[in-house]
């Protein structure tokens, strides 16, 4: 595999791309300790904003497909190493 090539611009945007993952981790922890909403509505309330930009931006079509590429990603195992799901058991 080719490494990759690292440039002002590529390290711009993983700056920016944590700086949003701090942001998105603030604001489930306020909804947590302030609002006290439960996980799930939380992930309700993100999914619905993200999905809802990104209909807006991408259009209804395109947004449902992204989702279906994402759920298949998903089932392939994308998370497996974070829930333990597909080990094989000792």
């Amino acid at each position: 595999m080719k490494p990759k090539k690292v440039t002002v611009e590529s390290e711009a945007e993983e700056h920016q791309k944590q700086f949003c993952d701090c942001a998105i981790a603030r604001a489930a922890e306020l909804m947590a300790s302030e609002a006290r909403a439960p996980v799930q509505m939380i992930l309700d309330r993100l999914l619905t904003y993200a999905t809802a930009q990104a209909a807006v931006q991408d259009g209804s079509a395109k947004t449902a497909a992204a989702l279906r590429t994402v759920a298949d990603k998903i089932d392939a195992g994308l998370f497996h190493s974070l829930t333990g799901e597909g080990e094989k058991p000792n």
